[in-house]
């Protein structure tokens, strides 16, 4: 299995399992345990069908409140529901409330750099992974998937961190992390079709690409910003998010291959 396949639904975009990718000490991610996705509000029946028989048994919403209110997950009965919220507010999804307020074509790109800076720094998103860490670490049976709207930015810091607990090399989160911009085209398309219908402003579309996108721009910001503040992922993790070095060789324990096999030796 190559890491980062996507999981293929009617109703939804962005599902990708992250098993599969290989760390830095030879071992892989195992497949059907971590799944990362956008929305789950539009799901049909048979999506949620779809996720149960691949394996999904427990989500986590990072969406905000009014998002989890306006936009509820359609899922299956049988699995566990959690609420995790990142930020208790989110200004980069609603899109066409925006549309004629950008005063320049660097304006969505701004905001999202701002809105990656909050991913990075404040108390209540640094709280929010703890959580989600320790999530992580109560035994359950069957997958987990965590999702926000987009899929690509609280779910793509979430992913970045995760992944560097589990011992995934640079290049690889990166390439995960821009994976977003394929595994959305339909709704970027989507989001710049409806601005174009109301507004010719290159500054509004322009915007509106840089809000539904993934750039190398944004993780750059992540990565600088954890260097410089906090001395580097390492310590991050362990200051700011309180992940142990104990927790850390738990969730390796539970979510990667052991030494010296592969995906490809597990019978599914």
């Amino acid at each position: 299995m190559n890491g980062g396949q996507e999981i293929i639904l009617q109703k939804g975009f962005n599902c990708r399992d992250l098993g599969g990718y290989r760390t830095s000490t030879g071992r892989t991610i195992l497949p059907h345990k971590l799944i990362r996705a956008g929305y789950l509000s539009d799901l049909s029946l048979t999506d949620q069908a779809r996720l149960y028989t691949y394996g999904v048994r427990t989500i986590i919403d990072l969406r905000s409140p009014a998002e989890r209110q306006q936009y509820p997950d359609r899922l299956d009965s049988r699995m566990r529901y959690l609420r995790l919220p990142i930020l208790r507010q989110d200004r980069t999804q609603n899109v066409q409330q925006l549309i004629g307020r950008f005063t320049d074509k660097q304006a969505g790109k701004r905001q999202m750099l701002a809105l990656y800076q909050q991913l990075v720094v404040t108390a209540e998103a640094q709280q929010a992974y703890r959580q989600f860490f320790s999530v992580l670490g109560q035994k359950s049976t069957g997958g987990l998937l965590f999702h926000c709207s987009g899929g690509k930015d609280r779910t793509g810091v979430l992913t970045i961190l995760l992944l560097k607990v589990l011992g995934v090399p640079a290049d690889v989160i990166r390439a995960d992390y821009l994976a977003s911009n394929q595994a959305s085209a339909v709704r970027i398309n989507q989001r710049l079709n409806k601005t174009k219908l109301v507004s010719s402003r290159v500054a509004d579309l322009q915007s509106v690409f840089d809000l539904s996108v993934v750039r190398p721009a944004y993780l750059d910001q992540v990565e600088t910003l954890i260097q410089t503040r906090y001395g580097g992922f390492p310590a991050y993790l362990a200051n700011q998010i309180g992940v142990t070095t104990a927790e850390t060789e738990q969730l390796k324990k539970r979510y990667l291959t052991t030494k010296g096999s592969s995906v490809e030796d597990l019978v599914l």
